[in-house]
């Protein structure tokens, strides 16, 4: 292993926990509360959209525009940072610690809502119940989510990558994915932080048509699907290429 991969790895696993605490999926669980109905809200309420993006300085919604009347449109972002919440408007930035969604949401000019959840979203809620946030585990989620874009990135550039999505945070889910291929070759492709099935964090590869069940790379029980444990990327050399490789051993299978 040369230095320079070395490097590179360091920097993708830069912010990741290699030991998670007892209280993680607890923790990815408010985290996801927050995402959703405060944070996704704000730009659902403006545009109408939801997906979120990982970002330079933690996750949140891309930038966004506000009508504000004969004043005309004002850019707008919302998102998080470790156990901070941030929003800019017109170029000011507020920040404040995440303490309930309550809170949050009042922050962020909305009322808590529900409209990004999915099936597979946590209940909303006691609203003014304090959140299980911390700096290291929302410095980790972020991370997480920017190995993932930078893996998924690379899948999206191949020459075979026909019809890639945009890659998004979804509230709802709360991982970071992306859609490839056509009819039966298409496969949705992402990052989890951890759910109830996995209770740490796994890439996977979710194919939407058949694929040979007897290769033993599609691995998971818990959906049709191939996953890639925690473990194995956070002792990597280089997380961010074990990762792509993962992805693109499943992208190979079904497009082969």
């Amino acid at each position: 292993m040369d230095d320079n991969a070395l490097v590179r790895g360091d920097m993708t696993r830069a912010g990741l926990l290699r030991e998670l605490p007892d209280s993680y999926l607890a923790a990815v669980e408010d985290y996801h509360r927050l995402a959703y109905s405060v944070v996704a809200e704000a730009r659902r309420v403006a545009t109408g959209r939801f997906g979120l993006r990982s970002l330079d300085r933690g996750f949140g919604t891309p930038v966004f525009e506000v009508t504000m009347g004969r004043a005309g449109e004002m850019e707008c972002q919302v998102w998080i940072d470790g156990d901070e919440l941030f929003a800019t408007e017109g170029g000011t930035q507020r920040s404040v610690h995440i303490t309930t969604l309550s809170a949050a949401a009042k922050f962020a000019g909305v009322s808590p809502g529900t409209e990004a959840r999915e099936h597979d979203s946590p209940e909303l809620g006691d609203v003014e119940r304090w959140l299980r946030v911390s700096p290291e585990t929302g410095a980790h989620l972020a991370a997480w989510f920017r190995l993932g874009k930078q893996a998924l990135d690379q899948l999206r550039d191949l020459p075979g990558a026909t019809e890639p999505d945009e890659i998004q945070l979804w509230p709802g889910h709360f991982d970071i994915a992306t859609a490839i291929g056509d009819a039966d070759a298409r496969a949705t492709y992402g990052l989890s932080p951890g759910d109830a099935a996995h209770p740490f964090p796994y890439a996977y590869v979710g194919p939407w048509g058949e694929v040979d069940r007897a290769d033993p790379y599609w691995n998971d029980t818990a959906f049709g699907g191939a996953s890639l444990p925690y473990s194995e990327i956070v002792s990597a050399a280089d997380p961010a290429s074990t990762v792509f490789e993962f992805l693109y051993a499943g992208f190979d299978s079904i497009n082969g």
